[in-house]
């Protein structure tokens, strides 16, 4: 079954892949039109098998979900994971958490829920944010004014205008989703980027520690945990017996993250989550 699925995921890039390489040959004259043809139309012929297949496994995922109890939306989920490569599941997910970070911008909203306590981290990026979005915006002014070349200049203006977008969402998504305390969980995040559900049964101990120059936002070292923000983290916990963490292989002894506050936040876990005495 694997290497079923292995074939099946080369064949899937191979139908996008070659026509674009087709029409390239064609351009540059390596191919004649007649040849470019009659390829474009074998590769429908397989973009088509290609899309027969993947529709009855996007069907096959939603139905199992949908009669497992979940909601329509994890039905789309599940049929999506069970057809589309992970690269193109993460490049969708991050796509469209900037497009709900500017809606939610214009509505006022936040992820925040009834009874969640909010733990910002984001205020380092406020400066950065309005700086990156004010010179985006000249540069796009000025390369558009500069350039002489009319194509040139829509090229230019697109990507200008898409990287604003990216850089205004991303940035927006921070503010919107901060770290959360519920009851029985820390919940972890940075931006629409990274969700980290962190149990908070069996922690025994939490303390202010300033860590800077971590190579990723998230990372694993050794049974620690670690979610930085620029790199950095400012608060630990410790847990007693390890705890499971969504996404990890292995139980989890202690875990790092930045806040924005964290005297004020070790005040609060130690207040709600330690058990008397530790």
């Amino acid at each position: 079954m694997p290497d079923a699925r292995t074939a099946f995921s080369v064949v899937r890039w191979l139908a996008v892949v070659i026509p674009l390489v087709d029409v390239a040959l064609v351009l540059t004259g390596v191919l004649s039109l007649r040849t470019g043809i009659v390829v474009a139309l074998v590769l429908e012929a397989l973009l088509a098998v290609v899309l027969v297949v993947e529709a009855a496994a996007f069907r096959r995922a939603y139905r199992s979900a949908r009669r497992s109890g979940g909601s329509r939306r994890a039905g789309l989920v599940a049929g999506a994971e069970a057809v589309w490569p992970p690269v193109v599941l993460r490049l969708a997910r991050a796509e469209a958490g900037v497009l709900r970070a500017l809606w939610w911008a214009v509505r006022r909203r936040a992820d925040v829920g009834p009874g969640d306590v909010p733990l910002p981290y984001a205020g380092r990026f406020r400066l950065v944010l309005v700086a990156l979005t004010v010179l985006g915006a000249l540069e796009t002014v000025v390369v558009h004014v500069l350039l002489p070349w009319e194509t040139a200049r829509g090229v230019l203006l697109a990507v200008s205008l898409y990287a604003l977008v990216w850089v205004l969402g991303s940035g927006l998504s921070m503010f919107q989703r901060p770290h959360l305390l519920r009851d029985d969980e820390l919940v972890l995040r940075f931006g629409h980027l990274r969700t980290v559900a962190v149990p908070l049964a069996g922690l025994v101990a939490v303390r202010r520690s300033v860590e800077a120059e971590h190579k990723k936002v998230l990372s694993r070292d050794g049974d620690r945990l670690v979610l930085s923000v620029m790199g950095d983290t400012d608060v630990e916990l410790r847990f007693d017996p390890p705890v499971h963490v969504d996404g990890q292989d292995e139980p989890v002894a202690r875990v790092a993250f930045w806040v924005d506050d964290p005297q004020a936040v070790v005040r609060l876990l130690r207040d709600r989550a330690v058990p008397a005495g530790r």
